[in-house]
C-alpha cells in the first residue's frame, strides 16, 4: 500500500548515511546518559537480540534499567508479569503470548533477551498494540508505544529504560516522543 511504501521511505531517507562510527567507549558514554535508549531490532536477526541483551546486562551494573519490547502485546503484560514472577514456565509463556501465531520470529534469542531482563531488570514491559499486518494503521502503534513508553518512565523515573523495537518504526516522524 502507498502509506506503507511511504512510511518505510520516511525511514529510508531519515537513515540514508550515518554520522560516525562511535567507539565502545563512546557507545557506553551515551547509553549511560540517556535515560530512554531505542534500539532497532532486526526482528529476524538473533543478533539484535543477544546485542540489547548484552547491553541491558552491562547498563544494569551501574544503575536500575528497564526493557520494553514490541514483539509483545500490551494487552498481554499481565501474562508477561505471571513469568517475571516465575508463576508460568517458558513453554506458557510461549503459548499464551500466542508468540509464533502473532509475531512469527525465532522465539530462542528473544527468550533469552527476556530471561537477560528478568535477572538484570526492575521489569520487562510489552509495548505493540494490534493491527500488526495493516501498514495503513503503523503510525497509531507508534503512538500506542510511545504512550506506553512514556507510562513506563513514569513508573520507573530513576531506571534507564531500554527499548527494543522494529528499526523501520525509529525515524523521528515514527516513534514521537511523548
Amino acid at each position: 500500500p502507498a502509506r506503507g511504501r511511504a512510511y518505510l521511505h520516511e525511514f529510508t531517507e531519515h537513515f540514508r548515511e550515518y554520522d560516525a562510527v562511535l567507539s565502545q567507549g563512546e557507545l557506553t558514554e551515551r547509553i549511560a546518559a540517556a535515560t530512554v535508549t531505542l534500539i532497532g531490532d532486526y526482528h529476524a536477526l538473533p543478533a539484535c537480540q543477544h546485542f540489547a541483551a548484552e547491553l541491558i546486562e552491562a547498563s544494569a551494573r551501574e544503575r536500575r534499567v528497564v526493557l520494553g519490547v514490541e514483539a509483545v502485546l500490551a494487552r498481554d503484560q499481565r501474562i508477561l508479569d505471571s513469568w517475571w514472577r516465575r508463576q508460568i514456565p517458558e513453554d506458557e509463556l510461549r503459548r499464551r503470548l500466542r508468540f509464533d501465531r502473532e509475531w512469527g520470529y525465532q522465539w530462542e534469542p528473544f527468550y533469552e533477551l527476556l530471561c537477560s531482563a528478568r535477572d538484570h531488570t526492575d521489569g520487562v514491559y510489552a509495548l505493540d498494540c494490534m493491527p500488526r499486518e495493516d501498514l495503513r494503521r503503523i503510525r497509531s502503534r507508534d503512538r500506542h508505544a510511545a504512550a506506553k513508553i512514556s507510562e513506563i518512565r513514569d513508573r520507573h523515573p530513576n531506571a534507564s529504560m531500554f527499548v527494543l523495537f522494529g528499526e523501520s518504526h525509529l525515524a523521528p516522524q515514527h516513534l514521537p516522543r511523548s
